[in-house]
């Protein structure tokens, strides 16, 4: 493909993450997303139309992760921050399905029927095939609790976003990855006739995209026969387990701190290496786990799963005031230190990552849109040793990454 393929470029410099709104903004026929032997989704081009991929090169969250949402003065690491909790779904189902304390899930069945959204965008996937993970439209309890619980694998999120908002004029809370509510306004600001379209942003906060060869290494080393079906990542406790059933209808399940510590987060995407925001700093409500820890690192014991819920825009406080009120949600207020005790990953990740930045872009002399994160301040007070580690490390990779 020529070099003259902004698409074809984004994918050969290992940046593209999957999405799909390069196949929906140039069309099937110029741009396909296919599942590759690596385990991630990536762009196949077919044909080159030059306007459309300008357009792609603006809003593709791989280049462009553009925070609209100014930092508080205190705020540095985590964001604008109108209010912080710790909570769980008053709902018992809810609360044990979901990968925490079922806070998103709750939030999605909250506006649902108090009519603050005509429909929920959020991830699903199919109990037959752990690889048929995508954008869902859930209207009922019932549809959010089928797309509950965490997806530790790629998804096709915007591939027919232009379908689902041509075939209705419904309302939409949206629930994503921080880079894919980057990639949705990114793409709003181009196509600003669909922004009244959405009323509420919800993210995950997210330590990173495993491919599909991550799930299928679990499947292997436990002796599974494929196909198998009914795979969660988590849930069903807190933080519950990976497990599937086999062709044979033998159960298996492995611990979270195995499936995710020992397995799939060995199996990242090149890109989320660098990501600049895993805590949905654009969201209107972020969410996560409230781990406890224990000598600085959490403890994944089950128990009855409690949500980290940061408030970050008006809209977000109003929301869980009023499922707080109406009694489907409990919470209890956190001073902004514990942020750290809970998240220790994500303060790693967020003071460093300009590290990992830098050296990306000294090895692939490219620049990326990275906007408004404090990249480059966050690196202020932390240890030079650690910052020459997270260069080096991001120096090599960068080197010998092939896509």
């Amino acid at each position: 493909m020529s070099e003259k393929s902004i698409i074809e470029k984004i994918k050969r410099d290992g940046l593209c993450l999957g999405c799909g709104l390069c196949e929906s903004v140039c069309g099937k026929d110029s741009v396909e997303m296919r599942l590759q032997k690596n385990g991630f989704f990536l762009p196949e081009i077919k044909s080159l139309n030059a306007d459309k991929e300008k357009v792609i090169n603006e809003i593709c969250p791989g280049i462009n992760i553009v925070n609209d949402l100014s930092f508080g003065k205190d705020e540095k690491i985590w964001g604008r921050i109108e209010e912080l909790r710790s909570g769980y779904s008053t709902d018992a189902e809810v609360r044990f399905h979901g990968s925490s304390g079922g806070i998103i899930s709750a939030i999605a069945i909250h506006a649902l029927s108090t009519g603050k959204v005509d429909a929920v965008l959020q991830v699903g996937g199919d109990s037959a095939d752990f690889e048929r993970n995508t954008l869902k439209i859930s209207k009922s309890r019932h549809d959010v609790l089928e797309c509950a619980s965490s997806r530790y694998a790629p998804a096709l999120i915007f591939d027919k976003i232009f379908e689902i908002l041509e075939s209705s004029n419904e309302v939409y809370c949206f629930i994503g990855k921080p880079c894919d509510i980057s990639a949705l306004k990114n793409f709003l600001n181009v196509y600003p006739i669909y922004k009244s379209r959405f009323k509420l942003y919800v993210s995950i906060m997210c330590a990173g995209m495993p491919s599909f060869n991550g799930t299928k290494e679990i499947i292997n080393n436990l002796g599974a026969n494929e196909p198998v079906n009914n795979l969660t990542y988590r849930g069903d406790g807190w933080p519950g387990y990976f497990s599937f059933a086999d062709n044979q209808g033998q159960q298996f399940k492995m611990s979270y701190n195995d499936s995710w510590g020992n397995t799939l987060n060995r199996f990242l995407n090149f890109r989320c290496k660098l990501c600049p925001d895993g805590i949905g700093l654009q969201a209107d409500i972020a969410v996560g786990d409230a781990w406890d820890t224990k000598d600085g690192y959490p403890d994944f014991s089950e128990k009855d799963g409690l949500s980290l819920v940061i408030a970050r825009t008006k809209a977000g406080v109003e929301v869980l005031t009023d499922a707080q009120t109406e009694g489907s949600m409990c919470f209890e207020e956190l001073p902004h230190f514990k942020l750290a005790q809970m998240q220790p990953y994500q303060y790693a990740r967020r003071s460093r990552v300009g590290a990992r930045v830098l050296a990306y872009i000294l090895v692939k002399q490219r620049t990326l849109r990275f906007k408004h994160l404090r990249v480059w301040k966050n690196l202020i007070g932390v240890s030079p040793v650690d910052l020459l580690k997270e260069f080096m490390g991001t120096f090599r990779r960068s080197i010998k990454y092939r896509s």
